[in-house]
């Protein structure tokens, strides 16, 4: 019998800092358990990477800590050159309750011109076996300038064209509902707060690209039975969750 429904949720954790800046993983761990989600997307997340989060493998914690299988696509890296020290890394994570059949990180910054503050941005994608029934879960955080985020999206697109999978996106876009950038990518996909009301305020700060900034995308695959945010003082993003119905009349395999 194939999948009827799952619940997806964007949350970009600020490296565990709480809307104050303190640390407090344990705080971004129950904002995950309150939206009940068989499928989370996780951005700005520490492994082992500096003082601002205790060196903590954060992926790997989050993971043990809410019993989900966990993808990680790293796209800052920094070698440590000792064998005795892990690699420092800041990237996406995935964690699922479902079993993770197979996990890619791709470069969203093999063909641009980098800037001086430059920073590398990825789309981690994880094929997801939910009771024989499997779909790509792509998570990503694009860039901050327009002109990166335009590049960002067209990479996306060229990599998500031709998979057969039914597939959802989740993220921070760092681009308002209202912007060019969304517009062109709604023509792709569906954003589950589109036929639902008013896009929530995902940014709890002020920012150039204003506060709604976090979306969970879906194909024709999937419908929207309702989505909603998740109230927690972890992080300055306000975790976004989305309940679709698998509309698939049989398993993939």
């Amino acid at each position: 019998m194939a999948l009827e429904t799952i619940k997806v949720m964007s949350f970009n954790i600020a490296s565990g800092q709480r809307f104050d800046g303190e640390l407090d993983l344990e705080l971004t761990a129950k904002a995950i358990e309150e939206g009940e989600v068989d499928v989370v997307g996780l951005q700005e997340v520490d492994r082992n990477f500096s003082d601002r989060s205790g060196f903590v493998d954060q992926a790997k914690w989050l993971s043990e800590r809410l019993g989900m299988e966990m993808a990680y696509g790293p796209n800052l890296i920094h070698r440590t050159g000792s064998k005795e020290q892990y690699e420092r890394e800041y990237g996406n994570a995935t964690l699922s309750r479902y079993p993770i059949y197979s996990s890619t990180n791709h470069d969203l910054s093999s063909v641009e011109e980098h800037p001086e503050d430059f920073e590398p941005r990825g789309l981690l994608e994880t094929v997801i076996d939910a009771d024989g029934f499997r779909f790509s879960f792509y998570n990503t955080h694009l860039a901050l300038s327009d002109e990166e985020v335009e590049r960002n999206l067209t990479e996306i697109l060229a990599i998500t064209e031709n998979n057969s999978l039914p597939k959802v996106l989740v993220g921070d876009f760092n681009a308002a509902p209202e912007s060019k950038h969304i517009q062109r990518f709604t023509q792709h996909f569906h954003t589950v707060f589109g036929h639902m009301g008013p896009h929530p305020e995902t940014y709890k700060k002020q920012g150039d690209h204003g506060k709604k900034i976090d979306y969970i995308f879906h194909e024709p695959h999937f419908s929207v039975e309702y989505a909603w945010t998740v109230s927690s003082e972890a992080s300055d993003h306000v975790p976004i969750v989305a309940k679709l119905k698998n509309l698939q009349n049989s398993n993939n395999f």
